[in-house]
Order: structure tokens, then sequence, then C-alpha cells
């Protein structure tokens, strides 16, 4: 077998032909500063998502988001869709307050994407903390059958501000 192998490796058989791609360029648009300079974003948000340049399509979705609206965001891969409807929730927690329950449930199919949320919540939560210089106020976590069950009680006990699940 280890012959056969190394024979077809030797002779190009088992290399998939390449996967070129072109990598869209989406089209750029107001900063979070901007936007909180137009009396749309709450201040907190320049220190959430300082450094963060926005796509036109953040940008609509989040003034629709912010007035009241509903909106639906397809776009592709690692375009920032998240971003839209967290700054969106984000907005409403500095203006409404926090620690009064849960106020977002953010729903996920797998626990592989709640995981990988959670940890962009928490990258959030440092940049928030590194430029205003206190601690993020807004609190979060998860709960799924993967959720330890004393945290399943933290979290019962003390609900944070958002929660993702699936």
């Amino acid at each position: 077998i280890k012959d056969k192998v190394q024979n077809k490796l030797e002779n190009g058989e088992l290399w998939p032909d390449p996967l070129i791609q072109f990598n869209p360029s989406f089209q750029k648009s107001d900063s979070v500063a901007d936007l909180v300079t137009a009396g749309l974003l709450h201040p907190g948000l320049n220190d959430v998502f300082r450094g963060f340049d926005l796509y036109a399509h953040q940008s609509e979705a989040m003034k629709l988001g912010v007035s009241g609206k509903s909106f639906i965001v397809t776009s592709g891969t690692g375009s920032g869709k998240s971003l839209t409807y967290i700054g969106t929730v984000f907005n409403h927690l500095f203006k409404q307050g926090t620690g009064k329950g849960i106020k977002a449930i953010l729903v996920y199919p797998m626990n592989a994407l709640i995981n990988s949320q959670e940890d962009e919540l928490e990258k959030f939560a440092q940049n928030y903390k590194a430029n205003a210089g206190q601690d993020f106020p807004i609190t979060f976590g998860a709960y799924t059958g993967q959720t330890a069950q004393e945290d399943r009680e933290r979290m019962v006990n003390s609900p944070p501000d958002i929660i993702l699940t699936n």
C-alpha cells in the first residue's frame, strides 16, 4: 500500500487542482465615529469598535437597526455581518442600561458558532476596556448543552444582558 500511495503522490494523482478565488472587495463607508458624531450611535460604541471601518452594508444595516427597523444582511464570509446586529444590540444596551436581565437572545444552529461569537464578544469587551479604561458594562454568556451546570445556575440567578444559545 505504501508503494502504491508513494507512486501516486510522485505522479501528482493525489493532489487536487488548486482553488483560486478573488476575495471580494466591499465598499467602504462611514466609521463608527462618524455615526456617533451624527448622533445615530451611542458614544460608548466608539470604545467598543475603535479601529473598525464599516463597509456600506454594515453602515446601512446599523442605521436601520438603531432606528428600530428590521434588516437582513446577506453578504460573503468575513464581510462583517455579525457586527451589524451586535452593534445594534450594543447600541440599545448602552442607551437603555444593562444589568436588568436578558435583553437579547442570539440563536445559532451550532455550538461552534456560539463559541466563535462568544469569543468575538469577548474581543469587543477587551477593546472597550482598553479604550475606555473601565470594564465593559454589557454582560453575555453562552447557554448550550456544553455549558457547565454551575455556569447555568449562575446565569439563571444573575442573567446576562445577552445570551447566546441554540
